[in-house]
């Protein structure tokens, strides 16, 4: 880094000077014109070229192979790199499998929209405005979906209700879009910064986010791995083991909760710390619930290997909400520490 003084040129023009190797390196001689652009992170960037956003505007991607995977791969990732608009070519035609493929990925992500699908064109646009969306109300309708996902698993566990898993595997599949609509903000704002701009975020920021909604998307599939299990539980709960699960569960989100509403209030530090504790309680909790499955004087399903086995691979997926919860709450408290002295 070197520093310049600024020097005024005239009523209303200043300048600073480029270091000579500095011009040498980028190619830059007098008199060729220059682009510069001010960001909302106080940040004035010098351009040789004028490019920033429009390096995002369109891919195409030729897909090699009749295989519907391909395309899919192909959309998602296109999507997630942040491009306007994915245009997909074949190396001789598209399959109706291929195409129906694509119809299913559109439907999957936020905000995308299915231009043209034929033999020879798949071509797919991402139709919201940076500027009208909020990143922090998608993480926050995410922490909703997620926390009821699991509260139905874990209702679903008790009651022993086979059903419930395909339903709720359908709800995920909504946490893991708004997942990747973050997923994808956060890495066009590593391209451009326009879009930190019209996001109206701070790069830490957004990206506190994005490692906060990657955990909540988590939290819904553990939910959906609670729901499985239920399916493997021949009755439901005896009433002392349904009691010990909800409130195991319970403390298993409440860490969730906490932890996700101390990075959405700026790093709050008090319930960061409350989550953090909350963490180590709901650990022990459930692994006195798990020791007692094993406990000859208090197994509760006298004898049933099956029903045993389904309750300890439950009570391991809400170990696993438990630690996502922490490490929530590990980006709070990091938040807070960056805020207090950046």
């Amino acid at each position: 880094m070197q520093t310049r003084k600024l020097q005024q040129v005239g009523g209303g023009t200043y300048t600073v000077s480029i270091p000579k190797e500095w011009a040498n390196d980028h190619q830059l001689e007098a008199g060729m014109e220059l682009y510069l652009a001010t960001h909302g992170d106080d940040s004035i960037v010098l351009r040789a070229a004028e490019k920033d956003v429009d390096e995002l505007a369109a891919a195409t991607v030729v897909v090699d192979g009749d295989e519907p995977a391909l395309v899919r791969r192909a959309l998602q990732a296109a999507h997630a790199v942040g491009f306007e608009t994915v245009t997909l070519e074949p190396v001789e035609s598209f399959t109706d499998e291929q195409r129906r493929a694509a119809r299913s990925v559109v439907r999957n992500l936020v905000g995308t929209d299915l231009l043209v699908t034929n033999e020879t064109e798949i071509t797919v646009q991402h139709l919201l405005d940076a500027a009208n969306v909020s990143v922090r109300q998608s993480v926050v309708q995410l922490q909703f979906t997620a926390l009821s996902i699991h509260r139905s698993a874990t209702d679903a566990l008790v009651a022993a209700d086979a059903d419930a898993y395909e339903r709720l595997r359908g709800r995920a599949d909504e946490a893991d879009r708004l997942f990747r609509m973050v997923a994808r903000h956060l890495s066009r704002s590593l391209v451009s910064l326009e879009e930190i701009d019209r996001l109206g975020l701070t790069r830490p920021t957004l990206f506190d986010y994005y490692v906060t909604a990657r955990q909540l998307e988590g939290v819904a599939r553990r939910g959906v791995g609670v729901a499985r299990a239920a399916r493997r539980l021949p009755e439901s709960l005896p009433d002392p083991v349904a009691e010990n699960v909800r409130d195991a569960a319970e403390a298993a989100r409440t860490v969730v909760d906490d932890a996700t509403t101390a990075v959405l209030d700026d790093a709050d530090e008090d319930l960061t710390a409350i989550a953090l504790g909350g963490h180590e309680r709901a650990v022990a909790e459930i692994e006195a619930v798990d020791a007692a499955l094993f406990d000859e004087a208090t197994a509760p399903f006298d004898g049933s290997t099956a029903a045993t086995v389904a309750l300890a691979r439950a009570l391991d997926h809400l170990t696993r909400t438990a630690d996502r919860g922490a490490a929530v709450a590990d980006v709070a408290a990091r938040a807070a520490i960056r805020d207090r002295n950046v």
